[in-house]
Parts: structure tokens; sequence; C-alpha cells
């Protein structure tokens, strides 16, 4: 057992992320140098950045959807209480620094970060108008290089990369595809495309020539995977290990994102490339990181041996799309593995039966983070495991309610063992925390997954109590609204209302059967599930 796991709940402690990083090369033995400039966040708020936004907390309340969950007040409270923190988090560019004038921001100290921003737009995309949603991305295409390579952090007093290209966390997680493509399904707004696919693409074949070893696989370090202190790596070396399964399946995920933005504009030639691209990695990582023996999938030293350290990295070949149903099964076992990942506050980032794992979560030792639960969810539902992925969602949900029950804030990452902020984490993060209290709360737990462009609503109601969502912006000019009424058993019919401007197609799954109907102009009611629809 770990030496901090009889530690109280850090959520009234003096540490922050900053501090934290400071002492990590102590426990990885390496020297630690502060390369960024020491003038934080906090002097911005004192005069040199405005504090006042473009809207208030008011007006974006009012402009976002309203979650229908009559049953569940705490996680209503909680959902409010995120859209206010990431409007007080939103920033202002500072003169100089070549940012666009208003963007999400990742609410961490004076740094933009690629992946915080990404995960950060996953719940942002609802805002409707409210925030500044994707130009926020812009923020770094602007300072893309020559060659293609793009910082994964940006000073923003500066605009200057906080890494030099050689750095072993010069680059980050490659999500942008992901999140454009997500917002053009969401909104119907592909304007971006024919800007953004040619500064993707030149960002992905930079990858492959610098991040690239001889047998095809990626590197980078434990600082660029985003697992800063993770017993699998070193924060601030290439290695070990040598080859990594989350690089592989990120580059992976973004080769089949850039693919399909590609097709969108007619682009065949990029499209078939990162195609072929996907296809190549989903080829290596299941032929040299997949055991069957262990059913999980592993980083690979220099000699192509496993490094069996199992961490959460492991479940990125979901999401990227390169797993077989034999990889799936594997994968869903461990994390359905109660003396592995499937712990009180579900997902660990470390698992629970690994010697580092710590009960406080010690940063990614242990602890639930927002983008990696995401990443977890988000591949389960690519391969229709959408129980599983509400279980988790539902557990997270439930967890982050009753943290927030006590201190009204969410966290930068939490306990894998009770219900408490993580050891150590930052308050009112916002950023990428509120992914489950707005994004994961819409599309998981109500289940609702706006398809604009298919002018199609994809509901996926795994619950039997009331639940909906009012006041969602479905293409131009469109409101929808879409209730169900609570029902006692799962196999009971399902009464629904709607209200919407435009006609489109409800799609609906109640876990065994697939609904579709025509949802005419106006109000209606109507119902599922009734022997006429079988």
């Amino acid at each position: 057992m770990q030496s901090d796991n009889n530690q109280n709940n850090g959520s009234g402690s003096q540490w922050n992320r900053r501090k934290f990083l400071k002492s990590v090369p102590l426990a990885l033995g390496a020297p630690f140098v502060l390369t960024r400039t020491s003038r934080g966040a906090d002097a911005y708020k004192k005069g040199q950045q405005p504090d006042d936004k473009p809207i208030s907390a008011e007006e974006v309340l009012k402009a976002v959807p309203e979650p229908v969950i009559p049953n569940r007040q705490d996680l209503k409270e909680m959902y409010d209480r995120c859209w206010v923190l990431g409007l007080e988090s939103s920033e202002l560019a500072i003169p100089g620094s070549g940012f666009v004038d208003w963007y999400i921001d990742a609410a961490f100290d004076n740094r933009i970060f690629q992946w915080d921003t990404c995960f950060s737009l996953a719940w942002a995309k609802y805002s409707q108008g409210s925030l500044p949603n994707m130009k926020s991305l812009d923020n770094f295409y602007r300072k893309q290089h020559e060659d293609g390579a793009i910082s994964g952090v940006i000073r923003k007093e500066s605009g200057e990369d906080d890494q030099p290209k050689d750095s072993p966390w010069f680059t980050r997680n490659n999500l942008f595809s992901w999140i454009e493509y997500e917002y053009y399904r969401t909104t119907g707004d592909a304007s971006r495309f024919e800007r953004v696919v040619p500064i993707l693409a030149d960002y992905a074949r930079w990858v492959q020539r610098n991040r690239r070893h001889d047998n095809g696989h990626l590197f980078w370090s434990g600082w660029s995977s985003g697992m800063d202190n993770s017993p699998r790596s070193r924060a601030d070396k290439f290695y070990p290990p040598y080859s990594w399964v989350d690089y592989d399946a990120n580059e992976a995920l973004a080769a089949w994102y850039l693919a399909k933005m590609a097709e969108v504009i007619g682009d065949r030639k990029t499209a078939d490339e990162f195609y072929n691209y996907h296809a190549e990695l989903k080829s290596l990582v299941n032929r040299d990181m997949w055991s069957e023996e262990d059913r999980f999938y592993w980083d690979l030293d220099k000699d192509g041996s496993f490094m069996k350290v199992k961490t959460i990295a492991s479940f990125w070949p979901m999401w990227g799309r390169i797993t077989e149903q034999n990889h799936v099964d594997g994968l869903m076992y461990h994390l359905n593995d109660s003396s592995s990942f499937d712990r009180p506050h579900r997902v660990p980032t470390t698992a629970a039966d690994e010697e580092a794992y710590a009960y406080a979560g010690r940063y990614w030792r242990g602890s639930i983070w927002a983008p990696t639960n995401h990443m977890v969810t988000k591949g389960l539902m690519s391969q229709n495991q959408l129980k599983l992925a509400r279980d988790i969602v539902l557990n997270h949900l439930n967890n982050m309610a009753a943290v927030f029950s006590s201190t009204n804030t969410v966290w930068e990452n939490y306990s894998p063992e009770f219900s408490k902020a993580g050891e150590p984490a930052k308050s009112d993060f916002v950023g990428w925390s509120a992914v489950g209290p707005i994004a994961q709360l819409i599309e998981n737990y109500i289940g609702i997954i706006p398809d604009v462009p298919d002018n199609k609503i994809r509901w996926n109601l795994l619950t039997t109590e009331k639940v909906g969502i009012r006041n969602l912006e479905f293409g131009q000019n469109n409101k929808v609204e879409l209730v169900a009424d609570e029902r006692r058993y799962y196999t009971d019919p399902i009464t629904i209302s709607s209200n919407t401007q435009k006609a489109f197609t409800l799609e609906l799954f109640d876990g065994e059967n697939t609904y579709t109907r025509q949802i005419a102009r106006g109000s209606s009611e109507f119902t599922l599930g009734e022997e006429s629809d079988n």
C-alpha cells in the first residue's frame, strides 16, 4: 500500500499542479528545470487582462441547453455551476500574443494546452453562441511552424511555444480533428474544414517524420501523453517506454477524423492518405502491442517485448477505432474487474493491482481525470458498448456530485477510492472537468446525441426516469425539445413529448430495440414500444 493512501483529501490542502510538477522529478530521480515564465494567470487578473467578459453568466445559462432531470437536481446544479465557471475561466487575448480575441481556457496557469483545450470544447460545443467555442483552436493553428509542427503548450502572454521542437514534451495529444468533426456533427457547421484540413494534415505528417521509430510506432514522454507522473513512463524523457500505445492510438484517432473531414469537403486525396495511415497504425498496434494471454494492450520496450504497467493508456485503441471484437471484449473485462479498474470511482488512471496505485489518487497514480474518462467513454460508444459507457458516466457523475455537494465546485481530478477530490487537485477546474457534468450528462446520462448533417437525433435512452432536453439548437433557426416520461419498467412503452421548428428524424435505442420516428414541426406527443412499433 502506498504511503499516501491514508492521507486526508487534498481539497483543503495548499497543493497545486505547479508545486506537484516541481516535486515529480524528485520521485523520478531527475532534476527539475522551470522553463516557463514565473508570471502566472494571477498577474493577468490584477489588471493586465480585463476581467469583464462579453457576456454574463445569466446570459450563458439562458443560451445553453436545459437538461430535463427532475430526479437529479444535484446534477442540474453542477451542470449550471460548470457553465458559470467555464465563462469565468475563459480568456481575453493579451495584446501581442497573436491569440484570438476570446477563447476557452484550461483553467490551469499562464499557458494554453492542446488536449485540455480540445476536451474543454467537448462541452463548450453546447454553448450555442454564448462562449467562443472552436476559434479557441486557432490559437494553436496560428502558431504552426512551417514544417507543420504545432506546440502542445503555448504561453499566453507572448504566444510563444513553451518548449523547443526537440523537447520530449513539445507536442501533445492530437485531438484537433476529433473535436472539429464532433462540433460539425453537433452543429452542422463545416465552414472551418477548408482552412483546417491542410493545417492538420501537415501537423500529422510532422509527427510521422519526427516522432516515429523505425519499427513504425510512435514515441513521446509522460508530459506529452498528459499522464505526468504515471508509473509507465518518465515525465520528461522519451524512454521508457520505447513505443507508446496511447500515441499510436491517438494518431490513429486523429487520422480517422481528419479523413472524415476531408471527405466532407471533397478532398479525396487527403482522405485516402489518412484512411491508409489509420489502417497502417491499426495493423501495427494489434500485431505488436496486444497480448492475447493478458487480453490487454501494452507499451513496448526497445526489443519489442511488452512493458507491463497497467494504466488507462491502454484503452486508447478503442477510441482510435483500431480494435476488433476480441480486443474490445478483453478491454471490457479489465474495465469491469474490481481488482483493477472497476473501483468505487471509475476509471482510475493506474490499475488498483499495480504497486504504484495510490488510494488518494496522487495525480496519475490512480486519480480519476475528465479527459481519460471521456476517452474510455467515447471508445466504448464507438464500439456500441453503450450500457457500460453509461454505467461509467453514472458512477463518475455520482462521485463528482457527492464532492460538489460539500465544496460547490468541480476538481482537477478525483480519488479512485473515496468521494473526494484527488490529492493533489485544483478546485474550480473548468477546463476539462466540465466534460462530465455537461457533455456526458447530455450524451450518456440523458443519452441525446445530435447529428445535424444527417438531420437526425440519436437517443440512447437507457434509464426509466424522466429525462430529456430543452432549448437544444439543432441546425439553423431551430430549437428542439425532447422529453421521455418516467416508466416503471424498462419494458414499458416510452411516452415522448417533442417540440421543434423543423422536422427531423428521431432514432431511439432503449437498450434492446431501435425505433425510428419522423418528428414533424411543432409540438407532439407519441408512444414508442407498443405492439404497433414492433
